[in-house]
């Protein structure tokens, strides 16, 4: 369970940084890539805590 939640809380790390080059990064495709890095990777982030849940109740 421990491998999971560290994977989630790497995920959510890594959209925060990349929500943060998107804020910085100038209009156009380079801040368009980072807004999509950082939404793939918060939904992995969000499937791995649905599946921690899962687990719980198990």
């Amino acid at each position: 369970m421990t491998d999971l939640q560290t994977k989630a809380e790497k995920y959510e790390a890594k959209a925060s940084q990349c929500e943060e080059w998107a804020r910085q990064a100038p209009d156009g495709p380079q801040r368009n890539f980072f807004e999509g890095l950082a939404h793939y990777y918060s939904k992995l982030a969000t499937d791995f805590r649905q599946v921690i849940e899962k687990r719980k109740v198990a």
